[in-house]
C-alpha cells in the first residue's frame, strides 16, 4: 500500500475519533462522561485518535527516510554493501505469524529464499515491504520471501492491520541465537540473504533495496 494512503487513512480515523469525542464530552459537565456506555466510547474514540497519532508518526518517518548507507573502509563514499557469498545456511527454527505453526529454515529446502531481517519501527524496513510483496507476487511458485522480525506476534499482526504484507511473515524471540552467516542480521536492519534451492547462502545484501536489484540477484537461482 502507497504510504501517502496510509497517511491519509490514519488522519481520517483521527478525525473520526476526535468527532466522537467532542459529541461524547463536548457538552457534558465537567466533560465527563454520563454512564458507562459513554466511557466505553470515550475510551474507544481515545484509542483510536492515540494509535492514529502513532500511524502518523511511523508512516511520516518512513516518508522521509533515505536508505541505510555504510561508508566503505578507506573511502569517503557510501555505498550500499553487497557481498556474494557460497556457504551453507545454518538451520534455524521461527514461528509463523499468521498461523502459529513452528517451522525452520530447511523446510524450505527446494525453493529460493529471499530471507529479509526486519521490524516494524525500521523506516527502511517499511519502505522495503512494496518491494518485497511485488516479488512474492511475481514468483509465488518458486520463490519464497521470508519476512523475518524479533518482535511479539501481537506486534507484527497489529502492524498487519495497517500495511499487509504479501510475504511469508514469521517471527523467533528476542534474542534468539541465530547460526552463521545470520548471527548478526538483527543488527542493522533491513539486511536480506539470497538462498538457492539446495540450502546455499548466495548474496548477502545489507541495507534497503528496490525490486529491480532483489530480482537480478534472485533470477539467477529460480
Amino acid at each position: 500500500m502507497d504510504l501517502t494512503l496510509i497517511l491519509a487513512a490514519a488522519v481520517l480515523m483521527m478525525a473520526v475519533g476526535i468527532t466522537f469525542l467532542y459529541f461524547l464530552l463536548g457538552k457534558r459537565p465537567g466533560h465527563k462522561p454520563a454512564d458507562a456506555t459513554e466511557w466505553v466510547g470515550a475510551l474507544l474514540s481515545g484509542a483510536l485518535v492515540l494509535s492514529s497519532l502513532a500511524l502518523i508518526v511511523i508512516t511520516l518517518q518512513a516518508s522521509n527516510a533515505q536508505p541505510v548507507m555504510f561508508v566503505a573502509e578507506g573511502t569517503d563514499q557510501p555505498e550500499i554493501v553487497d557481498m556474494a557469498l557460497n556457504t551453507e545456511a545454518g538451520n534455524f527454527a521461527f514461528k509463523a505469524v499468521d498461523t502459529g505453526e513452528d517451522l525452520d529454515l530447511e523446510q524450505l529446502r527446494g525453493k529460493v529464499v529471499l530471507l529479509n531481517f526486519w521490524a516494524t519501527w525500521c523506516a527502511p524496513c517499511l519502505q522495503e515491504i512494496p518491494e518485497l510483496n511485488r516479488l512474492a507476487k511475481k514468483y509465488p511458485d518458486d520463490l519464497v520471501v521470508l519476512s523475518l522480525s524479533d518482535e511479539d506476534t501481537n506486534t507484527l499482526k497489529g502492524f498487519e492491520d495497517f500495511l499487509s504484507l504479501d510475504t511469508f511473515s514469521a517471527n523467533v524471540e528476542p534474542g534468539t541465537p541465530l547460526p552463521a552467516p545470520f548471527a548478526d542480521a538483527f543488527t542493522i536492519r533491513p539486511t536480506s540473504f539470497v538462498i538457492d534451492r539446495e540450502g546455499t547462502v548466495r548474496r548477502y545484501l545489507l541495507g534497503q533495496r528496490s525490486f529491480d536489484i532483489f530480482e537480478r540477484f534472485i533470477t539467477p537461482y529460480l
